[in-house]
């Protein structure tokens, strides 16, 4: 979501800057020619700032724009946040041209502060956030959509009862029994009624759950029957799954790639995406051809520890 007045101004600023110098340099006025420099000066600070600020992002998804890319099955690229959740890090995926985040809470420990500070980052400059909570209760479904994430990743669903617990917790009445609490803060720009606000969380936040076990995939279909059109996406996941075979380090194992292709198909016949986290543009294509469009790119971690480890590498041929 590129921001215009900036451009605009940067330019400004820069004009300003060249006719003072040729006001300067005619001694025509000299006031007249600081004025313009003050003018010009902050406008090109203004410019170079985007770049540290966050304004100047690649990122521009809205939730409308990402629920018919869920619905159509388009691919759309992510990457996960699980170590460092900060804004900073938040921008630096914008700027990257990352669609949405997957802002891990199952194995991390992170506050509730420092969740809804990445959010509200994520917000500003256009990114869809799907928080995965550690278990599909209550109090922590509704707890993060009241921080104003766009959706929620619940992890091992397995059977019906547990998806009317999610629907129930995730959404308003009449579809679930979710409890309204009003605050203006998640409303953005434009001040929303009530019945907006009912409209808006039930209709433009997301619900993903994930898939993790053998049990989850026998009763796939029954876990969409069961979500009634309220389940944007199913997430796969794959090292669960592989540990309970006890086919470890095995993503092409005979078996999972027939579970894989199993929720696939059950999504595909309800316009439901299905994601996957991969840490390879081989493990990538591997999983595009399975039919998922919903993929994560490794992780700030994952960028951190592999770019400090090839940089090392590399700096030993100077040694």
């Amino acid at each position: 979501m590129r921001c215009p007045y900036v451009t605009y101004l940067s330019a400004v600023g820069a004009m300003a800057v060249a006719m003072a110098i040729s006001i300067a340099m005619a001694s025509e006025c000299l006031f007249v020619a600081a004025g313009l420099f003050t003018v010009g000066w902050w406008g090109c600070i203004l410019y170079a700032s985007r770049y540290e600020t966050g304004t100047r992002q690649e990122c521009d998804m809205d939730r409308d724009t990402f629920r018919g890319i869920c619905r159509e099955r388009r691919l759309c690229w992510g990457s996960v946040i699980i170590e460092h959740m900060t804004p900073h890090t938040v921008r630096t995926f914008g700027r990257a041209g990352y669609d949405w985040l997957w802002l891990d809470n199952e194995h991390a420990h992170h506050s509730y502060e420092t969740i809804q500070e990445a959010v509200r980052t994520a917000n500003d400059i256009g990114m869809i956030t799907l928080l995965r909570v550690t278990q599909g209760e209550y109090p922590l479904i509704a707890r993060a959509l009241d921080m104003g994430v766009s959706g929620v990743i619940v992890p091992r669903v397995e059977t019906p009862e547990q998806v009317r617990r999610i629907v129930d917790a995730a959404k308003y009445p009449p579809i679930g029994k979710r409890g309204f609490g009003f605050r203006p803060s998640l409303c953005g720009r434009t001040a929303m009624s009530m019945a907006e606000r009912v409209e808006d969380q039930n209709t433009r936040r997301f619900l993903v759950f994930q898939i993790e076990s053998r049990l989850g995939v026998e009763n796939v279909e029954a876990l969409l029957d069961a979500a009634d059109g309220q389940v944007d996406a199913v997430i796969f996941g794959p090292s669960d799954f592989q540990v309970e075979l006890g086919k470890h380090d095995s993503p092409e194992a005979p078996e999972l790639d027939a579970a894989t292709r199993a929720v696939s198909a059950a999504c595909a016949a309800r316009h439901i995406s299905n994601g996957v986290p991969v840490g390879s543009i081989d493990a990538a294509e591997l999983w595009i051809d399975r039919g998922y469009n919903l993929i994560t790119f490794m992780s700030d971690e994952g960028f951190m520890v592999r770019g400090a480890c090839e940089g090392r590498e590399a700096l030993r041929g100077l040694e």
